[in-house]
């Protein structure tokens, strides 16, 4: 089975109003894609529609306007695309 895991420290706090520091915790999804020909333009989209949404689990959107918060968010989610990115090239698959 193809699969991918994506990880990242995350604060436990990111969708929240943070009033202290919150502790960085491992926070990981598993993306699978052997049942998706990535060869063709619709399964791409498929693998890369099913990353964003692990993405979107892992590195949940801030109900605040803080910019230090929304800044922590981004970065969230900036280091778990790269390490899918990065998981799926060391297998030979690439995403936009």
């Amino acid at each position: 089975m193809k699969t991918i895991a994506i990880q990242v420290l995350a604060a436990a706090s990111l969708s929240l109003v943070a009033v202290a520091p919150a502790a960085a915790e491992q926070v990981h999804a598993t993306v699978t894609y052997g049942d998706l020909d990535v060869a063709t333009p619709e399964g791409a989209h498929e693998l890369v529609t099913r990353v964003q949404a692990s993405v979107e689990t892992v590195c949940a959107r801030p109900q605040t306007r803080e910019l230090k918060i929304v800044a922590k968010w981004s970065e969230c989610r900036d280091a778990a695309l790269a390490e899918a990115s990065e998981q799926l090239a060391r297998q030979g698959v690439t995403i936009g």
